[in-house]
């Protein structure tokens, strides 16, 4: 498994997570994860005396089928102190997405989300609605470029989120009515034709960047993840449409 080394030092590494990678392992899945690739690598890290064994080194997520920017930690010390900057929310996440619609202003959603006990499918259908499981999240957006494709309009957005709730940016921007393009989980009739016709089967959400506070001197750390090609490809077909 390919991984790009964005940082590296005595106590984190900062890569690039490719599309299609799992961040810790599941049964289905059990070698395609950046805990795989870290233990491959640092083997003794699998030896050291993480909190949860099964997740080695891991501080934050991406799902599986979100690309950029993650930090992971060499060490229980370093993991611990990054973990808590999360917690405080004391890290910066900017992510880039492409969205169905036309969205004009820059915004805030607040809006809670809460996880079904069957699953994924369950998250899609209660995602709204009040329960003793509703965690608090909060996600601030921003249009970057905006792009005609046959009638319909797409918006190239800069994402924000405050909190760190699952697939939180991509339940947040459906909910406004901008559904990621690609998205196969959260999405409308048009944004998934969309997504057909421009060939793109993983959600277009990029972590583009991300700032930390270096846990042993505390001075800012900000670390940034170009497009991958195959998104960079999407837009450079929808800038040509627009000529």
């Amino acid at each position: 498994m390919e991984i790009k080394i964005i940082f590296e030092n005595e106590n984190l590494i900062v890569v690039e997570k490719p599309a299609g990678v799992l961040v810790h392992p599941t049964q289905a899945n059990e070698e395609n994860a950046l805990t795989k690739w870290l233990i491959d690598k640092y083997p003794n890290t699998n030896t050291l005396n993480w909190p949860d064994k099964s997740r080695p080194g891991i501080v934050h997520r991406l799902d599986k089928d979100t690309s950029g920017v993650i930090v992971l930690a060499k060490n229980s010390g370093t993991l611990e102190k990054l973990q808590t900057q999360f917690k405080e929310r004391e890290v910066q996440k900017t992510y880039t997405a492409l969205v169905f619609g036309n969205l004009q202003k820059e915004g805030r959603v607040e809006a809670d989300i809460t996880r079904g006990a069957a699953g994924l499918q369950k998250v899609m259908d209660a995602t709204y609605s009040f329960s003793q499981k509703t965690r608090s999240a909060i996600t601030d957006y921003k249009p970057l470029e905006h792009y005609k494709y046959k009638k319909d309009d797409l918006t190239l957005v800069e994402v924000k989120p405050k909190t760190g709730r699952m697939h939180q940016i991509r339940v947040h921007l459906k909910y406004i009515g901008f559904p990621i393009i690609g998205d196969q989980l959260y999405n409308i009739k048009p944004s998934k034709r969309i997504s057909k016709e421009l060939d793109i089967y993983r959600q277009f959400l990029h972590a583009s960047k991300l700032q930390i506070n270096d846990p042993q001197t505390d001075e800012k750390m900000v670390f940034e993840s170009q497009l991958t090609d195959d998104l960079q490809e999407i837009l450079n077909k929808l800038r040509k449409t627009d000529e």
